[in-house]
């Protein structure tokens, strides 16, 4: 279950919030300074970096809903075995060794990316965006609003936990401006610095993937000659 942390109780005194989080006592004696600020572009908020006189500004849809950081699910067998090889040869025609092909926006052209999506079958978003992926990354932030997610179908036959290839959900090397957008989470700036991975899933053939995209993620590399093929959503709620 999601914990919520209510940073407002640490900041009076009240320290039981922070029971099984892993924030350091010490580091939260400094409460991070949040301000809501109406400007041209609407509602924005202002996280000052306790310590310092730096200020990073989101909207304030990057800090709704509260701790979102054990927002990850994975499921398996969702997509029949039968149908894994023929989606993954057709994605690794369309890769020809590149890194990324984006598929399309909103609308679902291809048949077979639509045969997938109706058998992951989220229901209450919409897509923003789709593509394959056949690469590795560093750390980033797949987008700053709390209203969307990333959904990510594993398709390549054959790999085990050995090959490697695991998706990372909040590392040690977050930057200060992923700190700052964390401030409702353990890994905010009165989190531990120390504090390590929350969760890592290998790429079993197959597998689905749904995470808020606010979470630092990384995708690693396979080992040896293998190539990693995975199909990604970027989803939004519905209204």
């Amino acid at each position: 279950m999601t914990n919520i942390v209510d940073m407002t109780r640490v900041s009076e005194g009240d320290t039981s919030a922070l029971d099984k989080t892993g924030i350091s006592i010490t580091a939260a004696e400094e409460p991070t300074k949040i301000e809501a600020k109406e400007l041209p572009e609407g509602t924005m908020m202002e996280i000052t970096q306790p310590g310092t006189d730096k200020v990073y500004t989101f909207p304030a849809l990057a800090l709704a809903g509260g701790d979102f950081h054990q927002v990850i699910q994975a499921s398996d067998d969702t997509i029949p075995e039968e149908d894994i090889k023929r989606y993954h040869d057709i994605a690794l025609d369309l890769l020809a060794n590149k890194g990324r092909v984006h598929l399309g926006s909103g609308v679902i052209e291809q048949d077979w990316v639509k045969e997938i999506w109706d058998k992951v079958n989220p229901e209450g978003v919409e897509i923003i965006e789709h593509y394959l992926s056949g690469q590795s990354d560093s750390i980033h932030i797949d987008s700053w609003s709390g209203d969307e997610y990333t959904v990510i179908v594993y398709l390549t036959p054959g790999l085990t936990p050995d090959d490697g290839g695991s998706i990372e959900f909040w590392t040690p090397n977050m930057t200060d401006e992923m700190r700052a957008m964390s401030v409702n989470t353990p890994y905010g700036f009165s989190g531990s610095p120390a504090m390590n991975i929350v969760k890592s899933l290998w790429p079993k053939t197959g597998r689905v993937v749904v995470f808020d995209s606010r979470i630092p993620n990384v995708s690693r590399a396979v080992e040896g000659d293998k190539f990693k093929v995975s199909l990604v959503f970027k989803v939004k709620k519905q209204n």
